[in-house]
């Protein structure tokens, strides 16, 4: 059932059964059942009272009839239902004592545990596991050892676990616990029952087991994969302890040969237990060939993912071993998954080499070519992938460049248009990056500009041809090559671009007066043959026209295709392009000659025909933008005057490039510093592990680690202040009941430690909080129920689920009653408005990452500025900040002087969610700052979210919002 009380039961039985109820359960109806000489009847009594009991009904009266009429049965259904009944029975009277009724479920019970049959026996054993009353487990011990020797190896696993259990919560009430499993392990020739008793004794005496895990360390690698699982996991508990030095050679000898065991499990643990007890070359190249034979191995993507992840750790001590296998940790490209191959080849990418470069490159190459394959699955993504990492290649090591460069040049036409224009940004680079490869770069370009289909790409290609044909030869084959795909010019012609002159002027208000094609119609008068006159329409040329036309438009080139579609940017782009080449032209061949004359004309033709094509409604099928036209006409101002601007033209956009990617470069370096460890001084101070608490020494056990994280007490401590800001008042002071939580987040869980005080001269019984969650918050359990005596307090745990990013709240009550009160009594608790911090982070994407998600999200939240701030690098400061994101624009700092800012932000939620913030603003004259925040994500809430937490907090003297 979805909603249950808070009964006794929840604090005590380990499982949950569904079950349906007709109605109220009729105690004399069930007393008839349980009477009845019919195993079947007692049966479905048995069944309505434990349903019954977990929908909350008191069914105390039947506990002595069920101890009469069925502990006696030996019917194995219902002692199996009468084990569950003990779990969910609350075992406690009213004074808090436990039943005398007891004493008789305990007889029952040692009888089952010398039952001839080993179901029972097991079965009863398994539930001792679970029972929490030492009363009543001390009068079972020495029917619980002597089931340790059974002939049955169900019966001996299932005693050893009962054992482990009891020494675990009362180990007054077996002190010998480890000597008699000691015992029973040397004889045991069972692998379940033997791993239990291993475990069992792990955790009992380490001592012991170690002795034992050495005397039977040449046998390891047979005993069975739960043994070998469980005897890793002690060694890398001990591998710190002084006396393990001693052994340690013979350990890692076994652990080498477990590294190449069939079961993956054991490989894994194997391969990490490797890295914790040695850090020698020989032992990590022996983990890593571990992992990635797990990586070829393994067909679960998730498994595939926490390998890339250990790699990756690994990265940062022992880089230099990983860069000699990286060709091993390519093996994982064949798998279909684009997330895997993604994050291989990122891990791929930072173990790059002189060594071994040329190698990742040849994979990289022929990964490409297989995309070429129609029958290849997810081929343009994977392809993106691919020509991203080829980029990086050639950006670190340029002797790659000359292979990679001519190879990815095949596909700038790629109908892709994201694949397309990796490829020609990464042309863009190399250019800039490697002169003497510009010109075989600038001549492959210009060899296959006419295959380019994205308006993007060619946009991109136009701006590398204005920038870089400095050589004759190249810059004569470009200017042709351009003029060759915009096509004949001019693009609308005299006699459609001047109506007025066909049609004697504009009508009344001032437009253009254009003849229809049914107007042009030419009459003309034709004798027949009778002598008669006739007249002929000219219908007929107008469809030839028309034919000549269409054909025309069928093998007219795609740029001239765009142009004519109305691109405006791509217009614009263009001409900046032509005037950049003709200004070089020009400067080559000195200025006022006949061929830097004719060249400047030809470019002026071309200018003013994309003018004219812009304004003109009927040819083109979108106007021309303001900014376009604006561009154009200064490109037009610069051809007539060529002279006075070829620096501004020729020079300083290329250093705002350059200067661009130098900045990038810096940022890259950046990123990657942050992932490497930082060097030790030799008079650094020495960090002791067992007395660090600010900081998680490289050498800490790796468990210890994750169990510390899991509980929130991880090494990177919070300080005082930001510990208060995570308390939570519930209640006033002047309450009966005082209840303050502390709240922590752990990516999927939040945890409350809620400390309730009584404040009364009397006890409180039955006191429980009563909690309830909006949003994508659940309750992970109920809250026990609590007597607390006056004036004493008590902590309460309470576990919270979160599956995303949507803004939640938590409240609830606390519920108790008092000795003299009958009613129950109810303090309010105050609300906890979850804050979407705590659930993303920064992160960095690209800037087509950035813009291909900006387009991709649905959800827009759009803020207008409000803010007292007075400098623009101020405000920006304080959203990165209020946000938690990164800023993704460089070099912010040169806004100051325009008086505009625009940057982008990008962060990343916990649950893979990523949010996207567009910063665009303005400072007048007098100081003020205005514009908009956009906004956008994939889900509302975190759109929502963000957009509420700026508001809220985007002016200097805001307070942070009440949570």
């Amino acid at each position: 059932p979805e909603q249950m009380p808070t009964t006794a039961l929840e604090r005590q039985c380990t499982l949950l059964l569904p079950g349906e109820t007709s109605g109220p359960v009729k105690v004399e109806d069930l007393m008839k059942q349980l009477e009845s000489k019919k195993d079947e009847d007692k049966i479905e009594a048995m069944k309505s009272i434990i349903t019954g009991i977990i929908h909350g009904e008191e069914l105390g009266r039947l506990l002595m009839p069920i101890i009469k009429f069925c502990t006696q049965s030996n019917n194995h259904t219902l002692k199996k239902l009468l084990l569950i009944y003990w779990e969910i029975l609350d075992m406690y009277g009213e004074d808090g004592k436990l039943r005398p009724e007891m004493i008789l479920v305990c007889e029952g019970m040692k009888k089952n545990l010398v039952h001839p049959n080993e179901y029972v026996r097991g079965s009863t054993l398994r539930f001792l596991c679970k029972l929490r009353e030492a009363d009543i487990l001390q009068s079972l011990i020495p029917s619980i050892t002597a089931n340790l020797e059974h002939r049955n190896a169900y019966v001996r696993k299932n005693a050893v676990l009962a054992v482990f259990h009891i020494f675990n919560k009362f180990p007054t009430l077996i002190p010998d616990a480890a000597d008699l499993i000691e015992r029973i392990l040397s004889s045991e020739v069972d692998s379940a029952a033997r791993r239990n008793a291993f475990l069992m004794l792990f955790h009992a005496s380490e001592q012991k087991a170690m002795a034992y895990l050495y005397s039977n360390l040449d046998q390891l690698p047979s005993l069975g994969e739960s043994f070998q699982l469980v005897a890793l996991e002690l060694i890398r508990k001990v591998s710190r302890s002084p006396a393990f030095a001693a052994v340690k050679s013979r350990y890692l000898r076994c652990i080498y040969t477990l590294t190449e065991y069939p079961s993956n499990p054991v490989a894994y643990e194997a391969a990490n237990t490797l890295i914790s007890l040695s850090s020698a070359p020989i032992a990590v190249r022996r983990a890593v060939t571990a992992y990635t034979r797990l990586l070829s191995a393994e067909s679960d993507s998730s498994v595939k993912l926490i390998i890339l992840g250990r790699l990756r750790q690994l990265r940062k001590r022992h880089g230099s071993v990983l860069s000699d296998m990286v060709m091993d940790v390519l093996r994982s490209l064949t798998t279909p998954n684009n997330d895997i191959r993604r994050k291989t080849l990122e891990l791929c990418m930072r173990l790059l080499s002189p060594r071994n470069v040329q190698n990742v490159v040849s994979v990289l190459k022929k990964e490409l070519m297989k995309t070429d394959s129609p029958s290849h699955e997810d081929s343009l993504e994977y392809r993106k992938i691919l020509v991203d990492s080829l980029h990086r290649c050639a950006v670190k090591f340029p002797e790659v460049v000359p292979a990679v460069v001519h190879l990815l040049m095949n596909y700038v036409g790629d109908e892709n248009t994201a694949g397309a224009k990796d490829v020609i940004l990464f042309v863009r680079h190399i250019v800039e990056e490697y002169p003497k490869l510009r010109v075989s770069i600038l001549n492959r370009l210009l060899e296959n500009f006419d295959e380019i289909r994205s308006s993007d790409v060619y946009r991109v290609a136009l701006w590398i041809l204005g920038e870089y044909a400095e050589e004759p030869a190249v810059l004569d084959v470009a200017l042709r090559t351009v003029r060759d795909l915009v096509g004949p010019l001019p693009f609308v012609p005299a006699a459609e671009a001047d109506p007025a002159d066909q049609d004697g002027g504009e009508d009344e208000k001032g437009d253009v007066k254009t003849e229809t094609k049914s107007s042009k119609r030419e009459q003309k008068s034709k004798v027949l043959a009778d002598g008669t006159y006739a007249s002929q329409s000219a219908a007929p040329a107008l469809e030839s026209e028309a034919k000549e036309e269409e054909d025309e438009s069928e093998s007219e080139t795609k740029l001239r295709a765009l142009l004519l579609s109305g691109d405006s940017f791509l217009a614009a782009c263009l001409a900046s392009s032509v005037t950049k080449m003709v200004l070089r032209f020009c400067k080559i061949r000195k200025h006022g000659t006949l061929a830097s004359n004719s060249q400047l004309a030809k470019g002026l033709l071309m200018l003013t025909s994309l003018l004219r094509l812009g304004e003109h409604q009927a040819k083109a099928k979108a106007k021309l933008d303001r900014d376009s036209r604006q561009r154009i006409l200064t490109c037009i101002h610069a051809l007539l005057h060529p002279e006075a601007v070829e620096e501004a033209f020729l020079a300083k956009c290329r250093e705002r490039f350059h200067g661009m990617l130098q900045t990038y470069k810096a940022i890259d370096n950046a990123d990657e510093g942050e992932d490497l460890d930082d060097h030790k001084e030799v008079d650094d101070v020495i960090a002791i592990r067992q007395l660090s608490a600010e900081k998680e020494l490289h050498d800490v056990n790796a468990d210890e680690a994750g169990v510390k994280k899991a509980v929130g007490a991880d090494a990177n401590t919070l300080d005082i202040n930001s510990k208060l800001s995570r308390v939570y008042q519930l209640t006033g002071f002047a309450d009966s009941v005082y209840a303050e939580a502390y709240l922590t987040v752990l990516d999927y869980d939040i945890l409350l430690d809620i400390l309730v005080v009584n404040q009364t001269d009397e006890a409180l019984q039955k006191l429980t909080v009563e909690l309830n969650t909006s949003g994508d918050l659940k309750l992970s359990d109920r809250v026990q129920e609590h007597t607390i005596a006056p004036h004493e307090s008590k902590t309460i745990n309470v576990s919270i689920k979160v599956s995303s990013t949507e803004s939640g709240v938590i409240f609830g009550n606390i519920v108790y009653s008092t000795a003299k009160g009958v009613d129950k009594k109810i303090v309010v608790l105050n609300s906890i408005h979850m804050d979407i911090m705590d659930y993303i982070h920064p992160a960095t994407c690209t800037d087509v990452e950035f813009r291909s998600m900006w387009a991709e999200f649905e959800w827009e939240n759009k803020v207008s500025v409000n803010t007292d701030f007075t400098d623009l690098s101020e405000y920006l400061n304080h959203i990165v900040k209020i946000t938690n994101m990164k800023c993704l624009t460089p070099d912010v700092e040169q806004y100051r002087e325009c008086g505009f800012l625009a940057a982008n932000l990008y962060a990343c939620s916990i649950f893979g969610e990523d949010a996207l913030l567009n910063l665009s603003v303005e400072q007048h004259k007098s100081g003020k700052i205005t514009g908009y925040v956009r906004i956008r994500s994939k889900t509302q809430g975190v759109a929502l979210s963000l957009g509420d937490k700026i508001t809220s907090n985007q002016r200097k003297d805001a307070k942070p919002a009440a949570k």
